[in-house]
């Protein structure tokens, strides 16, 4: 019985020693964040659409929220699954890397501040084509491009995305 009790002691300091460390206070049970909507990722969308159309490439066009989840898929006829999933894939790094995947490309290729881990993260696609949505220092978002010949068209097309984006909220801020 002596032994049973010391064993049922010990699983009781195990389970309630993780919340010993907590304050009284642990913070907020609700936290705000800032990101894209619906309506801007649409229009996002359709702006890089309209770059891809006179850049003369068939594309993919994806926006995604500051969580890199995706709000809007655009995909012109003959935009490929190929397209549609690194179009994807770059805007999920353009949001959790915090920078386009034109500059994260060329840290890549130099070997500049970093130690060798950022080309196996997981998802993270380094080819042009990936830019945030910044709202101030805050990243809201991303828009992601696939399918047109050379990593500048893509990356032309999600700067035309971002640009429409920049308008919106220069727009917003102005109200």
């Amino acid at each position: 019985m002596r032994r049973g009790l010391s064993a049922a002691a010990v699983a009781l300091v195990l389970v309630l020693a993780p919340f010993a460390a907590l304050p009284a206070d642990a913070g907020p049970a609700v936290v705000e964040r800032r990101s894209v909507s619906f309506e801007a990722a649409m229009e996002i969308a359709r702006a890089s659409l309209a770059e891809a159309e006179a850049q003369k490439c068939v594309s993919a066009v994806v926006v995604v929220d500051d969580s890199a989840l995706p709000l809007v898929l655009l995909r012109q006829d003959g935009a490929t699954e190929q397209f549609v999933t690194g179009a994807t894939r770059k805007a999920w790094t353009a949001v959790n890397l915090r920078a386009s995947t034109r500059d994260l490309l060329a840290t890549v290729k130099a070997g500049v501040e970093d130690d060798g881990q950022l080309p196996h993260v997981r998802n993270a696609l380094f080819l042009m084509g990936g830019v945030p949505l910044r709202d101030g220092d805050a990243i809201v978002g991303a828009v992601g491009t696939a399918g047109c010949v050379e990593g500048l068209g893509d990356d032309a097309v999600a700067r035309a995305g971002a640009a429409a984006f920049e308008k919106l909220a220069a727009g917003a801020d102005a109200e």
